[in-house]
């Protein structure tokens, strides 16, 4: 601008707050505030800034790290907050613009440009946007858009010579291009840019902040926050647990939360409860999140829009396809299937819809990209006006694909053939994670399958995914979900044959989820549809699988009967395959029941016969069998044969994974040094890392740390515990973890590294009582009183080892709680009057007032000190004394008024009931001996 046009922008201010002047820049909707009316230089007055930031304190803190001034080269000049819609990147960067502005990081002042990238009416373009800087610069009009650039970088040039950095804003930008003439040259300003697009190009180099929704937690907080500042006594606050389902409904998603807020704020009466409820139903979650105040509407869906209309035609049409994927997330090669496009041409697709801030690959570069729920409740809306043949033809694509997929990895886990395999997987582990990635997506197309109409497919898909579903204990209740599901698909296509079949595979799982009773009825149904319909082959099947459910339910005799008929019934037939898994069935129970000669009989049948048939596989599994009954027999010498036989023949077949299975088997029954079975152990740890077989590689490992215990490697030891701890976390198998934490805990103490110790065995106490193993949690306090004890926490030793008591009392176990008393000092068993010293505890104890209010320990610790006092045995005294008066404190601090009289008055009731018993001379008469008594 020239002289008069300064003057004339001049002439249009109002007069601010301080010594600035507010400008309005007309047409475009952007507020500039000028600092001083000799030296004008851009100063915002920022929109106000949110009134709740809930869950973003970390990205708070990281963008400001940014905005701060810095000397360094390497500062980054642009930010870019990018994110789906209403993901709150606006109030975010207001936040930290206002926290900046008062730490006085920016003297020059703050622009703030609302660049309307996704508005009906269109963007502002580049050209207005450096025309709105030049105005609030104060810097002459030019002819071209490129002079005005050049004018105003050196408007803000001067400023930085003058030390006054400016901050800029570009609020909802819709690409590069639009802000890449806003762009300072110098180091010492900032550019703050929010965007649903990542913003990148050859001359646009930014630091990008991908916004995802908030953390449970913080959702809800920013809903009890938004109630609580509009009504601060709102008695909807104490339904925590509705406002944390509320929050998850909106799926964590700002502009959600705070359309759900606003319902709630401006109708006081109406329940959380009743809008998480409304919100339920997933079809029609988005009428729901709208908030209408005078015309105005608020709305998550009309957000979604704006995002999704700029789309590119093809690239809609991959958004709306992503929602026929019922699963959590997708893969690249999912997705193109879903397409029809090819891998390549997919992913370009993908990822502009993550560049349009629709999608996102989590973790980055896994090849899995994943849609915000809501954003996948609207894509399904819009692909269900899509016509029936269009969607129906996609999912059946989908589901070729994951069959195509299955079976390769299926292949892969359990060949027992020399064919090659499906080159779709490198080796079996690359099939074990496939399907570890996979198996949630699976388990969801498998019901979407069974609900649309795909029941061939589900049949399919169940009996491929069973071995890999079984071969972990957690995921049992995903076994008997899809088998009941294929049950129910072959009755809806009247198929008797494939419901046998089902309910046959149904039998095997159930036991595996203590369903035992379920499974024996799964099992006589299969076999009672085969005898209806005369097929004598599934009837021998069902037999095999009747006789192991009967033997999961210890009818044992029943369960020799139902193999032994199978076995019958398929020599009949010559089914070599049938009379391979009777026998096999039949040495199972066999061998339970400690029938081991009979068993071995079997078992050599069993081995020869599928050596006759060329099944490796089978043979080497039965010769493992055959070896654990050896070994229960104490031959171990044949047994080590018998496990050599086996490990050859899966050497020979170059089967890693069964190999590690028989080296188990072998080493623990061989008579090995400590020194070999390290080695031996340290290399089955990893050749079962590299088969995938995590079972094993637990058992491995702890094996592994006891021989290292033994040779005095704790440190070493101390390692392979934690990663077999880990193993058993990471399959649920709590009883498993518990035993390792036991060793891992012991180990920890043995090495010195007494707090970790400490809190291994806390760890160890919760899981057992969380369990509801009052035993096992016991034992766990006595082994945390023992490392506490070696860590000089006396106090705490004593505490663990009386709750320890306390527990073995509630569970009558006399023999367990006289050992730990034992432990305590107090001798009540196997010691000289330890009858008379039982009878005066126990009558202490006895005499406790009924409405004790004190707790056990209380009673426990007291009755120690007396009987300890009456036995002279002054320190054992005085620590249960101690540990009686740190609980009392405790006490007095957790429980009231009431406490010291109800503790009051059973110290008054137990001293009548011990006085007459407590003899002080003799106890310091005793201890004077005690002292004098030269140390041996």
């Amino acid at each position: 601008m020239g002289i008069g046009s300064r003057r004339a922008a001049r002439s249009q201010a109002a007069t601010a707050t301080g010594h600035g002047h507010v400008i309005q820049v007309s047409g475009d909707g952007n507020t500039v505030c000028a600092s001083g009316p000799e030296d004008p230089a851009p100063m915002l007055r920022l929109p106000a800034e949110p009134t709740h930031l809930a869950g973003r304190e970390k990205q708070a803190e990281a963008v400001l790290a940014l905005l701060a001034p810095s000397r360094a080269r390497a500062t980054p000049v642009v930010s870019v907050l990018s994110g789906l819609p209403g993901i709150g990147k606006t109030a975010l960067a207001l936040h930290v613009a206002h926290q900046a502005v008062t730490r006085g990081w920016f003297p020059g002042g703050v622009l703030f440009l609302h660049l309307r990238g996704h508005d009906p009416a269109g963007p502002v373009g580049a050209e207005e946007a450096i025309g709105t800087l030049a105005r609030a610069l104060c810097v002459d009009d030019a002819v071209t858009p490129d002079e005005q650039t050049g004018l105003c970088q050196g408007a803000l040039n001067r400023l930085a010579d003058e030390s006054r950095a400016v901050l800029l804003i570009a609020d909802d930008a819709s690409s590069a291009a639009q802000i890449e003439r806003l762009m300072p040259a110098r180091s010492v300003h900032r550019l703050l840019v929010t965007s649903r697009h990542l913003l990148t190009g050859p001359s646009f180099q930014a630091r990008l902040f991908g916004l995802d929704e908030l953390a449970p937690r913080g959702a809800a907080d920013l809903i009890a926050e938004a109630l609580r500042h509009a009504r601060p006594d709102d008695p909807r606050l104490r339904e925590t647990d509705a406002i944390t389902e509320l929050a998850g409904h909106c799926g964590h998603h700002p502009l959600a939360l705070q359309i759900a807020a606003s319902l709630l704020t401006t109708d006081p009466g109406r329940a959380v409860v009743e809008l998480v409820a409304e919100l339920a139903d997933a079809h029609t979650r988005l009428d729901v999140l709208r908030y209408e105040d005078g015309g105005h509407t608020t709305a998550v869906q009309a957000a979604f829009h704006l995002s999704y209309r700029r789309l590119l035609p093809h690239h809609r049409r991959l958004f709306r396809q992503f929602a026929l994927n019922p699963g959590p997330d997708t893969s690249t090669d999912a997705a193109a299937a879903l397409w029809g496009q090819s891998r390549a041409r997919t992913r370009n697709g993908l990822a502009a819809l993550a560049r349009a801030g629709l999608l996102a690959e989590q973790p980055v570069g896994s090849g899995r990209w994943r849609m915000h729920d809501l954003l996948r409740v609207y894509a399904a809306r819009l692909v269900d006006s899509d016509s029936a043949k269009w969607r129906s033809a996609a999912f059946t694509r989908l589901l070729k694909h994951c069959q195509k997929l299955v079976q390769a990895a299926n292949a892969h886990l359990h060949t027992i053939d020399d064919g090659p395999l499906p080159d779709d997987f490198r080796d079996r582990a690359h099939a074990v994670q496939w399907l570890e990635e996979e198996r949630a997506n699976l388990m969801a197309l498998i019901a979407r399958a069974a609900a649309t109409g795909h029941p061939r497919a589900v049949l399919d898909l169940q009996e491929k995914m069973r071995p890999f579903l079984l071969s972990r204990r957690s995921y049992a209740t995903d076994a008997v979900t899809v088998t009941q599901l294929a049950v129910d698909c072959a009755r809806e296509i009247a198929h008797p044959c494939c419901e046998a079949t089902a309910l046959n595979y149904l039998s095997q799982i159930l036991p595996g989820c203590g369903r035992v009773d379920e499974a024996v009825e799964a099992a006589s149904k299969s076999l009672d549809i085969s005898r209806s319909r005369g097929d004598r082959m599934r009837q021998a099947t069902a037999l095999t699988s009747l006789g192991a459910s009967l033997r999961r339910a210890s009818r044992f005799e029943d369960a020799v009967e139902a193999h032994t008929e199978s076995l019958t019934l398929s020599r009949e037939l010559g089914d070599q395959g049938c009379i391979g898994k009777a026998l096999m069935g039949l040495t199972n129970t066999l061998h339970e029941t400690r029938r081991y000669e009979e068993a071995t009989d079997v078992l050599t049948e069993s081995v020869r016969h599928f050596a006759a048939l060329g099944d490796w596989h089978g043979e080497g599994l039965q010769l493992m069998r055959l070896g654990d009954t050896l070994f229960a027999m104490k031959r171990s010498t044949e047994a080590v044969d018998t496990f050599r036989r086996a490990l050859v023949l899966y050497q020979e077949r170059g089967d890693e994974h069964h190999q590690a299975i028989a080296l188990q088997n072998l080493w623990s029954v061989s008579d090995l040094s400590a020194q070999e079975a390290v080695d031996n152990y340290q290399r089955l740890v990893a050749v079962c890392h590299k088969v995938c077989d995590r079972a094993l590689e637990s058992v491995a490992l702890n094996a592994l740390g006891d021989k290292l215990k033994q040779l005095d490697r704790y440190e070493e030891a101390v390692a392979a515990y934690r990663e077999a701890a880990a193993i058993h976390e990471e399959r649920d198998e709590e009883r498993l973890l518990l035993k390792v934490l036991n060793n891992l805990g012991i180990a920890l103490r043995t090495a010195g590294r007494i707090t970790e110790a400490v809190e291994v065995h806390e760890r160890e106490i919760e899981l057992a009582r969380a369990r509801g193993d009052r035993h096992k949690e016991a034992e766990a306090l006595e082994r945390l009183a023992t490392t506490l004890r070696c860590g000089r926490r006396r106090l705490e030793a004593v505490e663990a080892r009386v709750r320890a008591v306390g527990v073995y009392r509630e569970q009558k176990d006399t023999w367990c709680e006289g050992r730990a008393l034992g432990d305590l000092g107090l001798r009540v068993r196997d010691a000289p009057r330890a009858d008379r010293t039982k009878a005066g505890y126990t009558l202490v104890l006895t005499h406790l007032p009924p409405d004790d209010a004190i707790g056990q320990e209380l009673g426990i610790l007291f009755a120690l000190m007396v009987m300890h006092v009456r036995g002279g045995h002054v320190i054992a005294a005085f620590w249960a004394g101690a540990s009686l008066t740190k609980l009392v404190v405790r006490l007095l601090d957790e429980g009231g008024k009431q406490v010291p009289e109800q503790y009051l008055h059973t110290v008054k009731q137990l001293m009548k009931t011990a006085v007459h018993g407590v003899r002080p001379l003799r106890a310091l008469s005793a201890w004077r001996t005690r002292l004098r008594r030269p140390a041996t």
